[in-house]
């Protein structure tokens, strides 16, 4: 058995046919599925490693085989185990259907009235009707009649997100305010 460090991350292990019967390893056999060549070319690998000094723990390893004529070639490419943490952004959206515009300017230009801060709010057109789309968990009960009264409840977050994206939008943040004023 030879070994040969090509690179920082990549060993090349030879093995001749007396290596192959001494450690009970048959080309045709040969596969991480099984437990025996599983255990020897473990072994292998990490004798392999210990000897050019390089860590394995933590880190992905790619073992190919390949066989030369009355040897078989170990190829190990030893590559960082890359883990990324995603956090999603948990958000609460209440949609509210408006109808057509003579709705959506009328329900808009009652909430601007009330002067009740809710900032993160906007507007959309999607399918011919207009939509306001509160990120909130909550809306503030003054609002709640006035949109009852003008339009619908029309779904959460799965509802905002399909408006979001396919609906055109015309005010992305603060749209209460932003349309409101050129109202009164």
């Amino acid at each position: 058995m030879t070994v040969d460090k090509l690179a920082e991350n990549r060993v090349l292990i030879t093995l001749c046919n007396e290596d192959m019967k001494d450690f009970s390893l048959d080309y045709s056999r040969l596969s991480l599925n099984d437990i025996h060549s599983r255990k020897i070319l473990t072994r292998i690998m990490q004798l392999a490693c210990f000897k050019f000094g390089i860590e394995l723990s933590g880190k992905n390893v790619l073992i190919e085989a390949l066989p030369l004529d009355d040897e078989c070639y170990l190829l190990l490419t030893i590559n960082r185990k890359y883990s990324r943490t995603y956090r999603l952004k948990k958000t609460t959206c209440q949609c509210y259907r408006l109808g057509k515009s003579s709705n959506f300017l009328d329900t808009v230009e009652q909430l601007y009235r009330q002067n009740v801060c809710c900032n993160k709010n906007s507007a959309y057109v999607y399918k011919d009707e207009y939509y306001l789309i509160f990120e909130y968990p909550a809306i503030p009960h003054k609002f709640k009649r006035v949109l009852s009264e003008y339009g619908k409840r029309s779904g959460g977050n799965i509802s905002a997100a399909i408006i979001k994206e396919n609906g055109k939008m015309l005010c992305k943040t603060n749209a209460i305010a932003q349309i409101g004023k050129h109202l009164v």
